[in-house]
């Protein structure tokens, strides 16, 4: 008998296990090595961890976390300087700062999730402790890591010192649940890791305040062993002295891939590269409204496969240019997510795993 997960599914005596499980036995001699060399950890995942991870590709979303927000997220500090703890949406539309809001909200988002097909797990901090001081954002899941086939590589911040140290808390939760950690950038790696995927063995990333060469360095290797044959990396714009000329550092703040060959996209943000490679490759491009850009991120919404996405309900002309295109769009009441971040749905979601979508070369 062959045990796909020994440790779940064998029950009789240890002595009695058989030997044959073990890929490289041979009966009287040493482990036969070469056998071994020849499994990759993929192959391995579910033996030693339980199950599959990561988020690669546009397949239908199965499994995220989520942090509840706390009374913390409206902590006096953070207002004393809003423009240095990036209080943007706050800044920029004069947007009211409700943790109730928030609060409800996010329970709303959660039950969706689940009424999805979604798998919700809660993380939760133990202190808000960081590196220089107190966190900030510490309700945003998808800071806590990027997950690929086979783990998470674990983020270090560029766009804020209050950032720094998140990586500890990050590194306990997904111990915590049994994900491995694949990475964990070194030296001065900065890694924000909120590429989007436009297919399993593609991704889409910006060198910028978020991300710098010295980090691709080290994540391009954990990338190609995952799968990823494709990595397109463009330039994000920047953050000067003011919010005002945009600085969409972040993938997912420029464009969201909604199903393959389609995704919405922030032209004013976009890498020319970028553009021509989705050009190229015949995406269909969704240009995203500026006013809705500014009022909920509505390029931030958060797809769950299948040509299918929840998105905020205020973004009316985008949710129209959608369905136009045969999307399935889910909406939610966001009014109260946005203003302790410039972000949206898929900011605020640390997406587990998605089952096996479509590879690039399947786009006619």
């Amino acid at each position: 008998m062959n045990f796909k997960i020994p440790r779940s599914e064998y029950k009789g005596d240890l002595a009695d296990y058989p030997l044959e499980n073990y890929p490289d036995y041979e009966p009287g001699c040493p482990p036969r090595f070469e056998k071994l060399a020849e499994i990759g950890h993929l192959e391995e995942e579910e033996r030693v961890w339980g199950q599959k991870w990561g988020e690669q590709g546009i397949g239908r979303l199965r499994e995220i976390a989520l942090v509840k927000p706390t009374d913390y997220e409206i902590q006096p500090l953070f207002k004393k300087d809003p423009t240095f703890f990036m209080l943007r949406h706050h800044l920029m539309t004069g947007s009211k700062l409700s943790i109730e809001a928030l609060q409800h909200q996010h329970e709303d988002y959660a039950k969706l999730m689940e009424e999805n097909g979604v798998k919700v797990r809660y993380m939760e901090f133990e202190d808000y402790w960081g590196a220089y001081g107190p966190l900030r954002k510490p309700y945003v899941a998808a800071r806590l890591g990027t997950a690929v086939k086979g783990g998470v590589i674990i983020k270090r911040w560029g766009h804020g010192s209050w950032s720094r140290g998140l990586e500890r808390h990050a590194m306990k939760f997904f111990l915590s649940i049994n994900c491995p950690i694949l990475l964990y950038p070194a030296g001065k790696a900065i890694f924000e890791g909120t590429m989007v995927f436009p297919a399993e063995n593609v991704a889409i990333g910006h060198y910028g305040l978020a991300c710098n060469r010295e980090a691709m360095e080290q994540v391009n290797p954990v990338l190609k062993a995952a799968g990823f044959e494709e990595v397109v990396m463009g330039h994000s714009s920047t953050v000067m002295d003011s919010y005002s000329g945009g600085g969409y550092y972040h993938s997912d703040l420029i464009m969201s891939i909604v199903d393959l060959g389609l995704a919405l996209v922030v032209p004013s943000q976009l890498d020319w590269d970028v553009y021509m490679w989705l050009k190229e490759h015949k995406y269909k491009l969704i240009e995203v409204p500026p006013e809705e850009l500014l009022s909920c991120v509505a390029v931030n919404g958060m797809p769950l496969g299948d040509r299918k996405i929840v998105m905020p309900k205020a973004a009316v002309k985008t949710n129209a240019l959608l369905r136009k295109e045969g999307v399935d769009v889910i909406e939610l009441d966001t009014s109260g997510l946005h203003g302790l971040m410039m972000g949206g749905l898929r900011c605020m979601t640390m997406r587990l795993y998605r089952e096996p979508g479509p590879r690039l070369e399947e786009l006619k």
